[in-house]
């Protein structure tokens, strides 16, 4: 069985974020879960796939955390 999750996030700062993590999308450890990312509309979109779905919660665990590390040190820079 084919496991998606789409996970949009509304932030001012979804281009930084998404240049920011950028090459860990290209770098992607596992081939067990096809991970995407983009931006549309002021909008961080993370779409992740899977047939195992041990592989895709901990890839979703990992994204997530990437994702609130990233937007955290964006508004420290800010």
């Amino acid at each position: 069985m084919l496991l998606k999750s789409l996970s949009s996030f509304e932030t001012a700062d979804a281009d930084l974020i998404y240049r920011s993590l950028k090459p860990e999308l290209e770098s992607q450890i596992t081939d067990r879960v096809s991970v995407s990312m983009w931006v549309e509309a002021g909008c961080l979109f993370l779409e992740l796939s899977s047939e195992d779905l041990v592989a895709m919660r901990s890839t979703l665990n990992t994204w997530l955390r990437l994702i609130q590390v990233s937007s955290e040190t964006a508004n420290c820079l800010v």
